[in-house]
């Protein structure tokens, strides 16, 4: 099952241009969305999608108010998995990368008939995770695709994909408005969570990363309010989450640029700019060599969270 908000959020503008593509036959058959990390890439793809698929159901999508209808027959089919003329790849939970079986996969979905002969799509989340032989496997169907496969890329701007695939498509870059956080947070827990955060996290960060830290402080018992970026880092490190939490692990740059963020702004001192920089840095590399995370953050503890 799917997790998307079915409001979309930020993106209106770029959305109607899609539709407008659309509606004059000028849509190009392979996107690539580019942006932060956790921003809504793939809210808005499935979004898109769902106008596409939904264009000649009973229930369309809701251009007016840029919303998916719960009871739409393709939302329903897209949510699992089962749509006969949509296909899905992303990374497997544990794995590195996307790996060439999945490239594979879609090929055989590719080379089956359509059904009712509308448009093929083909969503591949995080293109940034291809490896070698998987983005070689995907280029070829790139370059050999009919006007029938609508191909959707989406991809995480801080971090690299290879330049083939890059060529191969027509780069769309998303810019989210993040005052957008409040009401996101909003229908998404269907509660105004948002007025009880700490203020440290009412700056420019993802709404996919706040969502994950209000869930992260409720299932440790935190209190919203008073648990600002020192006191959750040090209870991270205390217990260890960076060993219990998928979330942590993948998340604690976010952390630390949060942590780093706010005592520039209140010095103007550039070195805490430069600290942040070393530190992810040395993250990376623990990270890229599987060593020894204790010893990683006892140093950070030691040398920067009592500056």
């Amino acid at each position: 099952m799917l997790n998307y908000s079915l409001k979309l959020f930020s993106y209106n503008e770029l959305f109607n241009e899609f539709i407008n593509l659309d509606l004059n036959n000028k849509l190009p058959t392979r996107l690539l969305l580019t942006g932060q990390e956790g921003i809504g890439k793939s809210t808005f793809s499935f979004h898109f999608i769902n106008y596409l698929l939904s264009k000649n159901e009973k229930i369309k999508y809701n251009k007016d108010e840029y919303k998916i209808s719960s009871e739409s027959i393709s939302y329903k089919l897209v949510n699992n998995l089962s749509h006969p003329n949509f296909y899905l790849i992303s990374k497997h939970e544990n794995k590195k990368h996307i790996e060439i079986e999945q490239i594979r996969n879609m090929i055989n979905f590719l080379n089956k008939s359509s059904f009712d002969n509308n448009k093929k799509i083909i969503l591949i989340d995080s293109v940034e995770y291809l490896n070698a032989n998987s983005s070689n496997a995907l280029l070829k169907s790139l370059e050999e695709s009919s006007q029938q496969n609508l191909f959707i890329l989406t991809q995480n701007i801080n971090k690299n994909i290879y330049d083939t695939i890059k060529s191969r498509c027509i780069t769309y870059k998303l810019n989210f408005n993040y005052s957008e956080n409040k009401n996101i947070i909003s229908q998404y827990f269907n509660s105004n969570l948002y007025d009880q955060l700490n203020s440290d996290f009412k700056s420019i960060v993802s709404p996919l990363f706040l969502i994950n830290h209000i869930n992260f402080t409720q299932e440790n018992n935190l209190d919203l309010k008073s648990t600002g970026i020192k006191s959750i880092i040090k209870f991270i490190i205390d217990n260890k989450s960076y060993k219990k939490s998928t979330f942590v692990t993948n998340n604690f740059q976010n952390y630390i640029e949060i942590y780093f963020s706010k005592l520039y702004s209140s010095t103007k001192d550039y070195k805490y700019y430069d600290n942040f920089l070393q530190i992810v840095a040395e993250n990376n590399l623990f990270i890229k060599f599987n060593l020894d995370l204790d010893s990683f953050f006892v140093k950070f503890e030691n040398k920067y969270l009592n500056i």
